[in-house]
């Protein structure tokens, strides 16, 4: 049904992501949400809204989802996190659930309450008790990761994992190990390097 396998799908999304979302320099000229300097920066949205990376990043946070799921036997119902970064991933996990024949949802977390109305933290599907996986774009501290996951708590989600498409591997994943929460990611800041050493 699909052109590529898996691996292929992986490598295929990482080159376009070094291509037009990563940036290097030998001096830490990057600033990061935190405040901090980085020698990186990786801004994932250039590739994520991309239509030919949709088709890749809906089948392997699928298929990672569905290999999680061997060891938690809680089927995940919905796949969401913090607006805008997780957006166009959640989308396209949704969307290839469907092509697959077993629905995953999705839903948007705002970065703060709705202010008028129902004040509402949560975007689309919204269905209390059930098991969602939180998505995040890049994890840096963790921060907004957490964010995300205290807005679906607050809708009465349970959060049966927590998958990331970047790991920058600057504490994010100690941050939410601390709170409970193990992260899954597709690729870290070495994969970016190796393939831009390659293509330097």
């Amino acid at each position: 049904m699909y052109p590529y396998a898996v691996l292929d799908a992986r490598e295929q999304l990482l080159e376009l992501l070094v291509r037009h979302s990563f940036q290097y320099s030998a001096d830490p000229i990057f600033t990061l949400a935190s405040g901090r300097k980085s020698q990186y920066y990786i801004n994932c949205k250039k590739t994520t809204f991309m239509p030919e990376a949709m088709p890749l990043l809906g089948r392997l946070f699928f298929d990672r989802i569905k290999a999680l799921e061997q060891r938690d036997t809680t089927p995940v119902e919905a796949v969401g996190g913090l607006t805008l970064g997780a957006d166009p991933i959640t989308y396209a996990i949704a969307y290839h659930s469907a092509l697959e024949g077993t629905p995953i949802y999705a839903f948007s977390v705002r970065k703060e309450p709705k202010g008028h109305g129902a004040l509402k933290w949560v975007e689309g599907f919204e269905r209390k008790g059930a098991s969602v996986a939180i998505i995040e774009d890049v994890v840096t501290t963790g921060a907004s990761t957490l964010k995300a996951i205290e807005g679906a708590l607050h809708t009465g989600f349970t959060v049966g994992m927590v998958l990331a498409l970047v790991d920058r591997q600057e504490g994010g994943r100690d941050e939410l190990r601390r709170k409970g929460y193990e992260l899954e990611t597709i690729y870290t800041t070495e994969d970016f390097l190796r393939v831009a050493r390659t293509s330097a």
